[in-house]
């Protein structure tokens, strides 16, 4: 093993360890492994492997998404889900009975919706749904987009980063693999929350994001 260290930075091509499987993000030459991207490594217990510091959403099936409805047909509403290609929700997909004569009765150009996909087309298109408990259609709050590559740092370990933002904070927040953040609380709660994110997601290389995030909330509360 090199002497690298999580949350370093690596280039594309460089050796990250002498021997080892392929992670994601990573390539094994001659029993050696090496970086596919400019990004950020990341070891722990399931391996090595490194996250590129940007990247364009690619829908997986199985990905919860956050989107915004752009138009209404008679059968289906298209949602832009920040991935390359608009994608399709189904009047049969959602989690309420439909008239497919009168559909923007129920949601309209413009409304945000937490839904889940489900079909990918070969073009890398795809459909989503809302059947499900946990999906609907949200409240027209704030949203802000984060580098899809960037969430898990967003997340943290078992949570740690989202959770301490909405403790701080007291706002309900969705986050979407696509990138998309949906957040609701008070307005003012809201724009702290908003600056969390954008500073995790400025600082994501940072292996003391954690302590940083925390010093801004202490900051604020100084303030008060």
């Amino acid at each position: 093993m090199t002497q690298l260290k999580n949350y370093d930075i690596v280039t594309p091509g460089e050796l990250l360890s002498e021997q080892g499987s392929d992670g994601s993000g990573t390539y094994v030459e001659n029993g050696k492994l090496f970086s596919k991207y400019f990004g950020m490594l990341q070891i722990n217990d399931r391996g090595i492997s490194v996250t590129p510091f940007t990247g364009v959403y690619e829908p997986r099936e199985g990905d919860d998404v956050v989107g915004q409805v752009v138009e209404v047909s008679s059968k289906y509403w298209v949602v832009d889900i920040n991935a390359p290609y608009y994608t399709r929700l189904d009047s049969r997909d959602v989690n309420f009975r439909a008239d497919i004569d009168d559909l923007a009765r129920y949601i309209q150009m413009g409304d945000l919706i937490y839904a889940r996909v489900f079909r990918i087309y070969a073009n890398h298109a795809a459909d989503i749904s809302m059947r499900g408990t946990k999906y609907a259609k949200l409240p027209s709050k704030m949203i802000t987009k984060v580098d899809p590559m960037k969430l898990p740092r967003l997340i943290g370990k078992e949570g740690t980063m989202i959770n301490l933002i909405k403790n701080e904070t007291h706002c309900e927040i969705v986050i979407g693999q696509n990138g998309i953040v949906w957040v609701d609380g008070e307005k003012d709660k809201m724009d702290l929350a908003i600056s969390a994110i954008k500073l995790v997601e400025s600082e994501y290389h940072n292996p003391k994001l954690m302590e940083k995030v925390t010093e801004m909330f202490e900051h604020v509360r100084a303030k008060v």
